[in-house]
Parts: C-alpha cells; sequence; structure tokens
C-alpha cells in the first residue's frame, strides 16, 4: 500500500523570475534618485563648512589679534586658511572637486589677490559672493559680509 506523498514546499520558477523582474524594476527607479540625494548632501556638506570655517577665522583673530587669511581659489570651491603664514588644514579645503564630484563655484566681487584677510577686529578687507551650483542644478548663494559673516541667501536655493 502506497502512502500519498506530501505536498512539497516552495517556489516555483515563475514566481521566483517574477519577484526578481519586480525588484529589478524598483532598483532601476529607485538608485538615480538616491544617487542624486547622496551627491545633493555632499553639496550640502560643502555649502555648511565654509561659513563654519569664515567663523573660525574671524574669531581667531579676534581672540589672537593676529592677521588671518582665507585664500579663495579661482574656481571658489577651494580655499586655505592661514594665520601667520602657517596653513590651518582643518579650516581649509583643498580637494573640492574630488570630494564634490560635478560641483561649480563662482565668485562675484574677489577680494583682491583672491584673500579674505581678517584683521585684529574680524573685519575683512573685501565682501565676495560666492554662487554654488551643484550637480542636478541646484544653486546656492554665499554672501561674505565686511563684518567677517556669512549669509546662505535661501531665497536662491532650489
Amino acid at each position: 500500500m502506497r502512502t500519498a506523498s506530501p505536498r512539497q514546499r516552495g517556489f516555483t520558477l515563475v514566481e521566483m523570475l517574477v519577484t526578481i523582474a519586480i525588484a529589478a524594476l524598483l532598483g532601476v527607479m529607485v538608485v538615480p534618485n538616491l544617487i542624486d540625494m547622496v551627491d545633493s548632501g555632499k553639496t550640502s556638506v560643502l555649502i555648511n563648512k565654509f561659513p563654519q570655517d569664515v567663523a573660525w577665522a574671524r574669531n581667531q583673530a579676534v581672540t589672537t589679534q593676529q592677521t588671518v587669511s582665507m585664500t579663495l581659489s579661482n574656481s571658489g570651491c577651494d580655499w586655505q586658511t592661514t594665520v601667520n603664514g602657517n596653513v590651518i588644514a582643518e579650516h581649509s579645503m583643498t580637494s573640492a572637486s574630488t570630494l564634490y564630484p560635478g560641483v561649480q563655484c563662482q565668485i562675484t566681487n574677489p577680494p583682491s589677490g583672491g584673500a579674505l584677510t581678517f584683521d585684529s577686529q574680524g573685519f575683512i578687507n573685501a565682501a565676495p559672493t560666492i554662487t554654488v551650483t551643484a550637480k542636478q542644478g541646484q544653486t546656492w548663494t554665499l554672501q561674505v559680509l565686511a563684518s567677517g559673516s556669512v549669509i546662505l541667501n535661501a531665497n536662491t536655493a532650489s
């Protein structure tokens, strides 16, 4: 006498292929948006680092009564902070094109020699405006005031 074999459990090949196809379609739709979101987050880091470094340079000039300079590159995305000729690496950005690919910066009203020089009262010699454009087309405007403050123009952020 034969006993009925128990029903086998599992997925059929067709069910597995349908599941993989749906997962692949979702991946194709989600990955480009995820990459854009990560790039936008990186650009936000750059946008926030510049005002922090300017504030540090201003505070350093006021508290130590020494001249502090921030030399802006022609592209505007790199800067180098120096105190009495010594480079302060943690308050400089020297590889923005590598860290933030596709980000472009433009300086309007650049300071002479490309350097923001803070005097012992925290004032600078020029008041440039830096426009940062991300790879996705987002634009931010950073305006450096003569007092050494940086204003992020929220009206131009998109």
